[in-house]
């Protein structure tokens, strides 16, 4: 089954070469009049699940948008809200959603200026269009990557995919404030809007991490025509997540192939870190590839890839 990157490639790009608006569909976003947009969908089952609480499903909607601007240095101000409803929604559900989705707009101080609702016979689909305004008539591309350039994450990496682990293993025997971290993390993601004016005065090239942390520097790597080497010890992780991992060792795949950290991935100059909210964890070069030193197993490490 073609993924969503042969996709892209075979029935876009190939289509779409010489487009300015969307960027060869080679990111995240798009560029029309001044203003960065992008989209993205999340559905039951797949996303978030049936039993999840619908004002955490809502702020997910909202933050993993905010997400995808944020890292291109964006602050996002404007938002279209598409809602398609599943079987099993009812008006209970829909309010608390609403109150999740009203909570998070006020919170990131955006505009709702539209959207549309119909219903499903299955399952609940949801999707969020936003956009904002340059800043400085400048964005950060993913594909802007030096071959000098050091690579860097925000924050701590890999919580989500372990909280998402926590999630169907309820058996998982770790201490509670590890789990119940790991768990929030993975329900109700924080997406850098701190960081945004740093992104944008600072990064060369930038992503968030929303399909792990190897796959979204491939693409990084693979839109920059470079390769990159980084060392796994440097990649920053939380204590729950060192708990875990402790404990249950093989999970350590999750660091570099789980998403949903909406965590910053971006490249630039040597000393970026020295921003307390930042880490070094390797260089970017020639070639293609990527080399990850102090970590055995590299054979399952494309990430999530959407497949249709």
């Amino acid at each position: 089954m073609i993924n969503e990157f042969d996709f892209i490639k075979k029935y876009l790009s190939s289509k779409e070469k010489n487009s300015q608006y969307s960027l060869n569909f080679n990111d995240d976003v798009g560029l029309v009049d001044g203003k960065i947009y992008s989209t993205d969908t999340i559905c039951e089952d797949i996303h978030f699940f049936s039993n999840d609480k619908p004002h955490l499903i809502a702020k997910k909607l909202i933050r993993v948008n905010v997400s995808d601007i944020v890292s291109k240095g964006i602050k996002p101000k404007y938002c279209l809200f598409n809602f398609s409803i599943g079987k099993n929604i009812d008006e209970k559900w829909i309010s608390n959603f609403m109150k999740g989705l009203r909570a998070d707009i006020e919170f990131f101080k955006l505009n709702l200026i539209g959207g549309d609702t119909t219903k499903t016979l299955d399952k609940t689909v949801l999707s969020l269009t936003i956009f904002g305004n340059l800043i400085n008539d400048k964005f950060v591309k993913r594909s802007s990557a030096k071959g000098n350039d050091y690579i860097y994450v925000s924050g701590t990496i890999g919580d989500s995919a372990l909280g998402l682990h926590c999630r169907k293993n309820l058996r998982v025997n770790i201490l509670k404030k590890h789990k119940e971290f790991l768990l929030n993390r993975y329900l109700k993601p924080n997406p850098r809007i701190d960081l945004v004016n740093y992104i944008n005065k600072n990064a060369s090239a930038s992503t968030d991490i929303s399909d792990g942390l190897y796959s979204d520097l491939y693409n990084i790597c693979r839109s920059s025509n470079l390769g990159a080497d980084i060392n796994f010890n440097d990649i920053p992780l939380s204590n729950s997540a060192r708990s875990i991992i402790t404990k249950y060792p093989k999970l350590n795949n999750l660091i570099l192939s789980g998403g949903d950290d909406y965590e910053l991935l971006f490249t630039g100059k040597d000393g970026l870190d020295r921003n307390k909210k930042i880490t070094k964890i390797g260089k970017m070069r020639e070639g293609l590839n990527i080399n990850i030193t102090d970590f055995d197993d590299i054979t399952n490490l494309d990430g999530y890839k959407h497949k249709f």
